[in-house]
Formats: C-alpha cells, sequence, structure tokens
C-alpha cells in the first residue's frame, strides 16, 4: 500500500499518495484525495473540448504530453497517471495548476487568476493576465514585510474569505534578480523556463481572510500610475474574466454557480484598474504608490 501524505491548502484536507512538498502538512479527513493510476482515455458526456482537455458535469479530463494525464471528478478526487511513472516537478505543476482549478469549479469555489497579500485585517488580490507582474509586485510587498496567503490561484471560498494556498510563489529569474534573490538555492519550474519556485515560509499567512480589494493590473505606453475604480458591469466582467482557467466554466456546467458566487461578493468588495508603465517596471516605485494610495498596512 502505498504511502499516504496529508496536507491543507486553500482551506482544504488533502490526502496524496505521492508527495507535495510545496503544500504544508497536516491532519484531518480528507476533502480531496490524490491517487496514482489509470485516467480514462475519454469521457462519455463530454459537454466541452479544448485543447489536451476535456469537460463535463462533475468531470473533468487534462492531458500534458509527455507528462501526465489527470481525471478530476465530484470536486474531491484528482486521479494522475505520470508519464515517466513518478511524480517529479513537473507532474505537480499541472497538478496545483488547472487539474486543481477544475477542481474548485467543480466544488462551487471562485479561483481568481492573482496572487493575494494580507492588507491589515483583509486581503487583496493582485490579478490581470499573465506576465503582467502579479506575482512580481506580491513577492515586493513579501520583501517589504507584508505576507502572502496565495500565489498564481487565489480561491475564495463560501464566506467570501481568501483561503491560504501554500508558502511558495513563482518568479520568472529577471525579477528575481532585480529583487536581488540569488537563483542558486531555488527550484526551476520546468527546465526550459527561467521561473523558479520561491519559498515564503516566514511570509506566509496561513489563516483565511476577507476580500476587500482585486487590483487588476494592466500596463501601458506612457510614464506614470493610473488607477480607475470599476462598478457595474466592467466590474463584474472584470473579475468574470479574471477567474482561473473560465474556458472550464461552461464544460463543468458550473455557468449558473459561478454567476451567483460573483453576485454574492463584487458588492462586498472593491474592484480596481492599476495601469503601470510597460517598461521596464519599477517593483518598488510600484509597490509604494500603491502603498501611499490606498493606505495599505502590514
Amino acid at each position: 500500500m502505498p504511502a499516504i501524505y496529508t496536507y491543507k491548502a486553500f482551506g482544504l484536507i488533502i490526502q496524496s499518495e505521492f508527495e507535495i512538498p510545496e503544500f504544508m502538512t497536516s491532519k484531518g479527513i480528507a476533502d480531496i484525495e490524490i491517487n496514482l493510476g489509470k485516467v480514462p482515455e475519454k469521457l462519455d458526456r463530454v459537454i466541452k473540448k479544448g485543447v489536451k482537455y476535456q469537460a463535463a458535469r462533475n468531470e473533468f479530463l487534462l492531458e500534458v504530453d509527455q507528462i501526465a494525464r489527470y481525471y478530476v471528478k465530484n470536486g474531491c478526487e484528482i486521479r494522475v497517471e505520470t508519464s515517466t511513472n513518478h511524480a517529479d516537478k513537473e507532474v505537480r505543476l499541472f497538478l496545483l495548476g488547472s487539474a486543481f482549478g477544475a477542481l474548485f469549479l467543480q466544488r462551487g469555489l471562485l479561483p481568481i487568476h492573482g496572487s493575494a497579500i494580507k492588507f491589515g485585517n483583509s486581503a487583496c488580490i493582485f490579478s490581470g493576465v499573465s506576465g503582467v507582474g502579479k506575482s512580481s509586485i506580491a513577492a515586493t510587498f513579501v520583501l517589504k514585510g507584508f505576507q502572502l496567503l496565495a500565489d498564481d490561484i487565489c480561491v475564495i471560498d463560501n464566506k467570501l474569505s481568501v483561503a491560504p494556498g501554500f508558502p511558495h510563489m513563482k518568479i520568472w529569474k529577471d525579477i528575481l534578480d532585480s529583487l536581488k534573490i540569488k537563483t542558486e538555492a531555488l527550484t526551476e519550474i520546468r527546465p526550459e523556463i527561467k521561473k523558479y519556485h520561491m519559498p515564503v515560509d516566514d511570509g506566509f499567512y496561513n489563516d483565511s481572510l476577507p476580500l476587500s480589494k482585486i487590483f487588476i493590473i494592466t500596463t501601458k505606453n506612457t510614464p506614470g500610475y493610473e488607477v480607475e475604480e470599476l462598478k457595474g458591469l466592467q466590474k463584474f466582467n472584470a473579475v468574470k474574466s479574471n477567474t482561473y482557467r473560465y474556458r472550464f466554466v461552461g464544460g463543468l456546467e458550473k455557468q449558473l454557480d459561478h454567476f451567483q458566487t460573483l453576485n454574492k461578493l463584487l458588492p462586498e468588495i472593491k474592484v480596481y484598474r492599476v495601469s503601470r508603465p510597460q517598461s521596464p517596471i519599477m517593483l518598488e516605485e510600484f509597490a509604494d504608490f500603491l502603498i501611499n494610495t490606498f493606505k495599505l498596512d502590514v
């Protein structure tokens, strides 16, 4: 019988047949079980097919060439069939990404693509398109003494709080260099990508916090910073479009759950579009601007 590892992440107890060193160890009755085993070749009642994935009601299938295949069922089970017979860092990368993204949607939770930082007694999420600097600005705040709740996927639970993820961030090498963080002791995410796992053990906040703001980061070709509060349909669409793996929602038949969660959440939070100069990204300056503009405190 394989060893069983027990963790807690995103407010859930997770039992796994293989080690997930990114997660924090825990005890308790499992909300989610992760097993190694044979994965279906296809789903029987496919509602949506995409590039390398299939989605149906309560079922999700993901295939990553030469790495693994993932089967996610009922929001409580993930089965992993690896190409190499062991769950290495690349297997975990897609497990902790799209597979968990589908699982959160199956559970009726709201995953936001972004990084969450504790400010005072609440959480703020930095969101936006890939490469805009979500993790970079969050890492800058961590270095300034603020605490991280989640990186890449921020899960908003049924109480409209951000559940703590795990104490690791994914940061590009050029950003690590600009933050004067040496990469020798860090692990590359994938051999062909100059992006690293950065542990933030001392800078991690391991309790849920109510969400107060979402900052949608964008870039512009002019100097200075601009802030616009989003309201009404703009606000709704901004958060909807920054839902993590939003393209899975329809295939999983979670449109109504997603709509109702957004309608419940949006009256309780502020959403801002924050535009920064496209290049270069001045992280210290950007962080100080946000602190001063929004009176952010540890």
